[in-house]
């Protein structure tokens, strides 16, 4: 059995690795009027860091709120280049649009066991907030609920919504290009 759960680790590690695209308790956590309720008591934290560990399904909680909010959830690692490369970008827009109607969620994909040693201090050096963990076995059984076209997994995964329009990209998002999906979303109705 200890086998077969090593064995399993190491494939999905290899999947998700080679996967990354460089191309395009009632606990809750606010940021603005964004919020989601913790699926079980545990909310993954430390003196100043607050992960809120969840579910695929909660998530999506966050990209069906029927208002003229823009809704971006990213979902990363620590061990995906292409992740770490798009992170500040995404933190510096967080940061910019903080009294406009955009809401940033960071869902991370680390193995559990990494939060206090890897994702911790990465959240901390780039002063993310709004912070998930879900597992990433469940992040790939469901992401095709998304985008039921989408034929190849990985991380990066951003998903940006407003109301009923949603587009989801696979692969890391040029701050340009992330800057005019922003604002293209904000004039939508």
């Amino acid at each position: 059995m200890k086998n077969c759960l090593i064995g399993l680790s190491i494939v999905s590690f290899i999947f998700f690795t080679f996967s990354c695209k460089d191309k395009p308790n009632e606990t809750q956590q606010k940021a603005g009027s964004l919020s989601l309720e913790a699926t079980s008591n545990k909310t993954i934290k430390n003196t100043r860091t607050n992960i809120i560990k969840s579910n695929f399904e909660k998530i999506q909680t966050l990209a069906h709120i029927d208002s003229d909010t823009v809704y971006i959830t990213n979902y990363w690692a620590t061990w995906c280049p292409p992740c770490v490369k798009e992170i500040p970008d995404f933190v510096d827009f967080q940061e910019k649009y903080k009294n406009k109607k955009v809401k940033f969620a960071f869902v991370n994909v680390n193995n559990e066991e990494e939060i206090q040693t890897q994702v911790i201090p990465f959240v901390e050096k780039n002063k993310m907030k709004n912070l998930y963990h879900i597992n990433i076995s469940d992040l790939m059984d469901n992401i095709g609920s998304l985008d039921p076209q989408m034929k190849e997994l990985g991380i990066p995964i951003t998903v940006i919504q407003k109301k009923n329009n949603r587009e989801l990209f696979l692969g890391d998002l040029s701050k340009n290009f992330l800057y005019k999906k922003i604002e293209e979303y904000l004039t939508k109705k």
